[in-house]
């Protein structure tokens, strides 16, 4: 099956980058009446086989089957937007080439981010989930020295040179096609950079809905035995595959706090600025958006 053109399949997709306020786009999408997000937020199909291949530390995968996939978009009526949010898809070059060979007209979603403020969220998030105990630090310079290491060292600083990721899709789908939204943007005004997107997929954009809830903010476990019932990979799958992803957003506000992140040092931080330096420039060119910021 190469091109799908029924009504009730996806027409746009959030593809990433992590860690960069997708979650609460996907939220905030959720709640107009105009728009289906599939209900399982990243079921990843266009990526997995990608990620399986490179054996990725994370143990949710997603969806591997075409059937399995089309189910999760079965019970749509009448909605103009439908859609799925997989961070994976920016970074595979596998994945936006399947999205385009399915789904030829469909809308891409790019949240970018500073790439240095991502590194550091992105290391945060899987200190808190137990997929690494060293600093930031020890991950960039163990990056040639172990297969696992590699691994971090893509999670946390490959996934932040953009130029390439972003120009693939532009390239693939049109620039008219493709939307760019900033993570600093919709913090600063979420209401306005929601109504762009709307607008961008066709649906209402004066509809109000709740834009002062944020999703997926950093958090770590309240005391040690939580931490170490969060540090099980099984049980969070498994109570993943039993609950609505709502209800689990539910206990993760009960059971996780706000703390401070672990933050690297400022030698660190110069030596991000000038890694990602070039990449940002030439991303600035191809946006045509002053991104001096993130590297000055």
């Amino acid at each position: 099956m190469s091109q799908v053109e029924l009504n009730n399949f996806p027409n746009f997709f959030i593809v990433g980058a992590p860690k960069a306020g997708t979650t609460s786009l996907y939220y905030y999408l959720d709640a107009h009446p105009e728009v289906f997000m599939s209900s399982i937020k990243e079921p990843n199909y266009f990526s997995y086989q990608a990620t399986a291949d490179q054996q990725l530390y994370y143990k949710e995968k997603g969806i591997a089957t075409w059937d399995k996939y089309i189910a999760l978009f079965k019970s749509i009526e009448q909605k103009k937007a439908i859609g799925e949010a997989s961070v994976s898809y920016l970074f595979y070059p596998e994945a936006a080439k399947k999205i385009k060979e399915k789904f030829p007209k469909a809308r891409i979603i790019i949240m970018l981010r500073n790439p240095i403020e991502r590194a550091i969220s992105h290391y945060n998030m899987d200190y808190k989930l137990g997929y690494i105990d060293c600093s930031l630090e020890n991950a960039i310079q163990k990056k040639d020295k172990s297969d696992l290491n590699k691994l971090y060292y893509q999670q946390f600083i490959q996934l932040g040179f953009y130029f390439e990721q972003v120009k693939r899709y532009i390239e693939l789908f049109g620039q008219e096609n493709v939307l760019i939204i900033y993570f600093e943007d919709i913090n600063n005004n979420t209401q306005l950079e929601v109504e762009k997107l709307f607008h961008f997929l066709g649906v209402d954009s004066h509809f109000q809905i709740n834009t002062t809830a944020r999703y997926n903010t950093f958090k770590t476990p309240r005391n040690y035995i939580i931490r170490e019932m969060y540090r099980i990979k099984s049980l969070r799958i498994a109570l993943k595959n039993l609950l609505p992803e709502k209800l689990i957003d539910l206990i993760k506000n009960i059971i996780l706090t706000k703390n401070k992140k672990r933050w690297p040092k400022e030698s660190t931080i110069s030596f991000l600025k000038e890694l990602y330096k070039l990449d940002i420039q030439k991303l600035e060119k191809l946006l045509n958006r002053n991104l001096k910021s993130w590297y000055e």
